[in-house]
């Protein structure tokens, strides 16, 4: 008990570092689908800069709200700034990740006999390397996959349950749903679950549709709010990726495309870990991980355009499905003693633990805190000049990071760069031979890579290396033209 108290404590502490630490965003959309649609409603960001998804009214508008109403009570404590409600929300979501864990844990630990299996089990839970990055992530994938492990842990929790508890259960799953909509396809397995295998009842299975179906009708209402008009963003989505097929237009892959991501990201041959469950649980045709995440797979599989963050959802799963093989391979063929496991064991928990300690302290998008200390550095009207890197272009451009007053702008080459009256200059370059030009003559306020780095500057690794560098330039560039 006093041991599983110490994990609880650490992971807090690990969860919290990480969501400091991890600023940005870890694909753009979390951003331009959150943070810029937010910023529109509060006014910070104009509404002709958003993304083609704003017009077709196809994205589900409760994390913009969440956003908008951090900003509003932020503001209460002068405290709104685009760097802190950022924050609190990652915060938001590592308390809904580990909330998660603890229900999954307290649902199916008794399930795993022996003090081993339950040491891995919590450990797994609470210390997967990728685990606690995106348990973080303010992202719709975060989110939704969460939300229904909540709902899924508490249908097992609840032993005896009566149809205000089972109409709760379908309000988070509505929630999970209205995050992100794929997640229908985890809730249609649950289901399928409950009514074939469980043998829920009908009248239990219609109090959990109406939970889903109060919050789907809590959506629509704040869609309207987001968009100004009443709308159905689910259809509009439908119809946008998949009747349109407008989603192709940003990539197309083979079936096959998810096993070869998360074997080569997943760091090999570790990442067998993450794949082989799945196989695994066809030896056990009625267990319920099988039937939710199976038809999930399986319309990703079909969907032409494929990404790694669209399987995010079922990171909250990983833990249970590695358990759930060990029991399966426990019970075919008994290896789990031999002395090659026990290595394996051994190096796996080496290697996730050093890629922990990387990404718990480290930058999920490295040009924030480069936005930070320009926001925070330069409240008066300031231009950033660029030659070829728009500094503040990620996919699109960023408006949520900066101030009204900040301009960026274009020149063709550092000569043009110049001081201005009345108006601080600065100038962002990733370019090598630019960056030494300005160093002769212009103050360096901002370097991407740490001083400390360059002592260990083996080989002239820096000067082949391209990071951002931002400078203040009070004087006119001196142009080296030998």
């Amino acid at each position: 008990m006093q041991q599983n108290k110490r994990i609880y404590f650490f992971s807090i502490l690990l969860f919290v570092i990480t969501a400091y630490f991890s600023v940005g965003s870890f694909e753009y959309d979390e951003h331009t689908q959150v943070l810029e649609f937010g910023g529109m409603k509060l006014g910070i960001v104009d509404e002709s800069t958003l993304s083609w998804e704003y017009a077709a009214k196809m994205r589900p508008s409760i994390q913009p709200l969440m956003v908008y109403c951090t900003h509003k009570i932020l503001a209460v404590v002068g405290a709104d700034n685009p760097f802190t409600v950022p924050f609190v929300l990652r915060l938001f979501a590592a308390a809904l990740s580990l909330l998660s864990i603890h229900l999954l844990l307290k649902a199916f630990q008794d399930k795993f006999t022996g003090e081993k299996a339950r040491w891995n089990f919590f450990l797994l839970s609470f210390f997967l390397w990728f685990s606690v990055y995106h348990a973080v992530r303010f992202s719709s994938e975060n989110l939704s996959g969460r939300t229904f492990v909540i709902a899924f842990a508490l249908f097992f929790l609840w032993k005896e349950k009566n149809l205000k508890q089972h109409f709760f259960i379908g309000l988070i799953l509505g929630f999970s749903f209205l995050f992100r909509y794929q997640t229908g396809f985890l809730i249609a397995g649950f289901m399928a679950w409950m009514l074939f295998i469980n043998k829920t009842k009908w009248r239990e299975l219609f109090s959990i549709m109406l939970g889903i179906l109060a919050v789907f009708a809590l959506g629509v209402v704040i869609d309207y709010w987001f968009y100004n008009e009443w709308v159905l963003s689910t259809w509009e989505y439908f119809r946008q990726n998949i009747i349109l097929d407008k989603a192709s237009g940003f990539g197309r892959d083979p079936w096959y495309y998810y096993l070869v991501q998360i074997f080569n990201r997943g760091i090999p041959p570790f990442s067998l870990l993450y794949l082989l469950p799945v196989v695994l649980l066809f030896f056990k045709p009625k267990n319920v991980l099988l039937w939710i995440i199976l038809p999930f797979l399986l319309l990703h599989f079909y969907i032409p355009h494929k990404e790694l963050r669209f399987f995010f959802p079922l990171i909250g799963f990983i833990p249970l499905l590695i358990m759930e093989s060990g029991e399966i391979i426990k019970e075919k063929w008994n290896i789990l003693h031999s002395k090659f496991f026990k290595v394996a064991n051994v190096l796996f928990w080496i290697h996730n633990f050093v890629f922990l300690a990387i990404i718990s302290l480290k930058s999920a998008d490295a040009q924030v805190p480069m936005y930070e200390l320009i926001y925070n550095k330069y409240t008066e009207p300031t231009v950033i000049y660029y030659v070829e890197h728009n500094p503040y272009s990620r996919a699109r451009e960023v408006y949520y990071y900066k101030r009204k007053n900040l301009e960026v702008r274009k020149v063709n080459s550092i000569n043009e760069v110049k001081s201005l009256a009345d108006t601080t200059v600065l100038f962002a370059t990733i370019n090598t031979e630019e960056a030494k030009q300005m160093d002769a003559t212009q103050t360096l306020i901002y370097s991407a890579l740490p001083n400390w780095l360059k002592h260990f500057n083996v080989f002239n690794w820096v000067e082949r290396t391209k990071f951002w560098k931002v400078y203040q330039v009070d004087k006119k560039v001196e142009v080296n033209t030998k």
